[in-house]
């Protein structure tokens, strides 16, 4: 989440007049993220969430989007409900872009988070992934690896040295070895269906050490499962140094398999996946350190932590030495 679109409060008093939610008492934009514009509303009848969609989201997404957080709000999954306006519609226009309301889950994300944090995570998305088995509607990922080659084209044409020199002078030349070794070993015969591809610490509430809710759905896509797996290995497995833990790991795994059990070639994938995952985070962070307008009101994530963690899977050999 973030805010790049600037919003008056006429304009947005004008747009909530297409909604019945209630008319408004403040709003305010969240800076956590770094994809589209969000604000916190508070009107009479509660408290909701307004998204404006910027850069990287294709419009022609936004249906997939918004019904399949219907569709597992309909399967009792915690996750943001869309608002619909007073014509049937959940997708609006505000700001000349496209926008949705959703309702606000309760809930605090975690900056520090236990083994058994980890096991409710994996769990949880376990839970997402089964719920979605019926979902109809396609959506390619847009930021699989078939596309990296493109992002890492842009990066060398566009970064500066003086950049680069902020983070590793031959990155470049490392995510390019990275990207072929994936290239050439990539699984093409793995379980595929709904993934989030997003389930990042800031995107999990929890209450009372209970998952309350799983946000920001706007990557999400049909892919190979175990890839939102070694999404989440990498962001919720790794310590405030990026040291790996392989208690959160085998928590994480455990979780997972506790309501869906990985095939024998999911766990042999893993390595590649997870090294692919970090790549993936490591090209996206790069290019916006670089790219980020200066007058935005969101904090770029700085590419280092995923560069260490890209390094740490390259040296794994197999899934037994994550310590499965």
């Amino acid at each position: 989440m973030a805010v790049y679109t600037e919003l008056e409060k006429n304009e947005l008093i004008k747009f909530l007049s297409l909604y019945d939610i209630g008319t408004l008492i403040s709003f305010s934009g969240i800076t956590e993220g770094i994809e589209n514009s969000n604000f916190f509303l508070i009107t009479t009848t509660g408290k909701f969430i307004l998204t404006i969609f910027e850069k990287r989201v294709d419009k022609k997404d936004l249906p997939f989007f918004t019904k399949i957080m219907t569709h597992l709000n309909n399967k009792n999954f915690m996750c943001p409900k869309p608002i619909i306006d007073k014509t049937g519609k959940s997708i609006q226009n505000l700001c000349q872009k496209s926008a949705i309301i959703v309702n606000f889950l309760e809930g605090k994300s975690k900056t520090k988070f236990t083994n058994d944090d980890c096991f409710l995570v994996g769990s949880t998305m376990s839970t997402m992934h089964t719920s979605s088995k019926d979902f109809k509607l396609i959506r390619k990922n847009s930021l699989s690896f078939s596309g990296w080659q493109v992002l890492i084209n842009e990066c060398k044409t566009s970064i500066s040295k003086k950049t680069l020199e902020t983070i590793d002078l031959d990155i470049l030349n490392e995510v390019q070895k990275s990207y072929n070794f994936c290239r050439d070993h990539w699984p093409n015969n793995l379980p595929v269906g709904f993934i989030h591809a997003d389930m990042f610490p800031d995107n999990v509430f929890f209450i009372k050490n209970k998952i309350s809710g799983l946000i920001d759905f706007y990557f999400s896509c049909i892919d190979l499962l175990a890839y939102d797996l070694a999404i989440a290995i990498n962001a919720w497995c790794f310590d405030q140094n990026y040291i790996f833990d392989r208690e959160k790991f085998n928590s994480l795994i455990d979780g997972y398999q506790s309501v869906r059990n990985l095939s024998e070639k999911e766990i042999i994938y893993l390595p590649i996946l997870c090294q692919a995952s970090a790549l993936r985070f490591l090209l996206t962070r790069m290019y916006d350190w670089a790219h980020t307008p200066q007058d935005a009101i969101v904090i770029p994530k700085k590419p280092d932590e995923y560069l260490k963690k890209l390094r740490f899977h390259k040296e794994i050999k197999t899934t037994s030495d994550y310590g499965i």
